[in-house]
């Protein structure tokens, strides 16, 4: 498979996403037991394909059936596996996909692009605080850094102190951890003097909002931007897409995944519009999967002209949330990111007001009567006065989401502290 740094030009793109469908189908029918009885029972052949559109003959690949395969391993040619990585399993058990030798090339050539995407350039030093180890993040960015020709600092999900240090001796350019970690980068050097170096971040792994982005570039300081890295381990970890220097929209590299987003009766929805986010490897590796249903809900941001070389290429939001994520609140829907809005203000704010006298911040939801039931929960030390807590909460919440939900303090400690994801809402429905 060809595949340089530079994707295709748009213009060449069609035609090169249906031959590698065409291929991508033929080999799963015929390699994969899973893949050649779900296209007998869908009475589909890989032959059917003539063109594009073509794709909706195939069968979706729902995460459930990816859950049933044995310890919900996808991986199609064991003898040729060289690297096993997980999903974080924040649905149930991890997914766990087989690397092949492409999937690492694959990974790594955009990998590369989308570090070039946000500004990135040879020679340039990244700092990597995402882990190393089954999670894709670490080792699959370590591919991407290598294939673009920077230098790398391999330090991990260290103790923010190990990596503020290791900044300040090296002084490098460009940082990639979880949001969750980068935010508590910013609380470690409120009110220091510490002159930072980076001035791009890659963040992802999990739900943030704009309000995240904007608490990171001003702790972080003048002239840093972060951008969004999009990915999942299904589609081989990071790097499915990446924000460009205009920080609006993750380009999806379409030349490797095809790309639909599509409503609750299967149909495309138009730019704008919000619908599920479904994905389809274009090249035969380890875990490839046709029409996956990822879960994640998300929107295409409607078609203009962009400066970067990935103009052209479909460019989505994804709301951080799954698509059955929304529930009844006194009658009227919710959704999780909104309340992940909340926290993220909150937490900024009561940090800013109270300093360590507050602690974490979680939404707990909970069933009450048959509905369910939202409560604010802070961290507070028993000198703090409550109130006061009570009332920026209250006021956060009003001014973010039209509406506000009882608050209830608890010890210092009660929740657990992450250098990775953090879990701002705790279902307990």
């Amino acid at each position: 498979m060809e595949l340089g740094i530079y994707p295709p030009h748009v213009n060449a793109l069609p035609s090169i996403q249906l031959k590698r469908l065409k291929h991508v189908a033929q080999w799963l029918e015929r390699e994969t037991p899973f893949y050649h009885k779900k296209f007998k029972e869908a009475n589909v052949d890989p032959s059917d394909i003539k063109n594009l559109s073509d794709i909706k003959k195939l069968p979706f690949t729902t995460k459930a059936e990816v859950k049933a395969f044995p310890n919900c391993q996808i991986e199609w040619d064991p003898k040729r596996t060289v690297r096993r990585h997980t999903s974080s399993g924040t649905t149930g058990m991890p997914t766990t996909v087989g690397f092949m030798d492409i999937d690492l090339q694959v990974m790594g050539t955009v990998g590369a692009r989308s570090l070039k995407l946000c500004g990135c350039e040879e020679e340039m030093t990244l700092q990597v605080n995402y882990g190393y180890g089954l999670f894709t993040g670490g080792l699959i960015f370590d591919e991407a850094a290598r294939r673009l020709g920077m230098k790398i600092l391999p330090q991990g999900a260290v103790p923010i102190a190990n990596s503020i240090e290791i900044m300040q001796r090296y002084q490098p350019d460009v940082w990639c951890c979880t949001p969750t970690y980068a935010k508590r980068v910013c609380y470690h050097l409120k009110d220091t003097d510490v002159n930072v170096s980076w001035r791009i971040g890659s963040h992802g792994a999990e739900v943030w909002t704009k309000e995240t982005k904007k608490l990171i570039e001003e702790g972080i300081g003048p002239g840093f931007k972060a951008y969004d890295v999009f990915g999942l381990c299904e589609k081989g970890g990071p790097f499915v897409g990446h924000e460009c220097t205009a920080q609006d929209g993750s380009h999806i590299w379409t030349d490797v995944f095809y790309l639909e987003v599509l409503d609750e009766n299967g149909e495309d929805v138009s730019a704008g519009e919000f619908g599920e986010l479904v994905l389809s490897h274009l090249y035969a590796g380890g875990f490839a999967t046709l029409r996956y249903s990822t879960g994640d809900k998300a929107k295409l941001i409607a078609d203009k002209d962009c400066e970067c070389f990935a103009s052209g290429y479909p460019r989505i939001q994804v709301l951080g949330r799954k698509v059955k994520d929304e529930f009844k609140v006194g009658g009227s829907f919710m959704i999780r990111s909104d309340l992940e809005d909340v926290a993220v203000v909150a937490t900024s704010k009561l940090h800013e007001l109270f300093g360590k006298s507050v602690g974490e911040f979680r939404v707990e939801l909970s069933t009450l009567e048959g509905t369910t039931h939202v409560e604010y929960c802070v961290e507070a030390a028993d000198t703090i006065k409550k109130s006061a807590v009570k009332d920026v909460i209250r006021e956060v919440s009003r001014h973010t989401i039209h509406r506000s939900f009882p608050v209830r303090m608890v010890p210092v400690g009660t929740y657990e502290r992450s250098l990775g994801k953090t879990k701002l809402i705790i279902d307990k429905r």
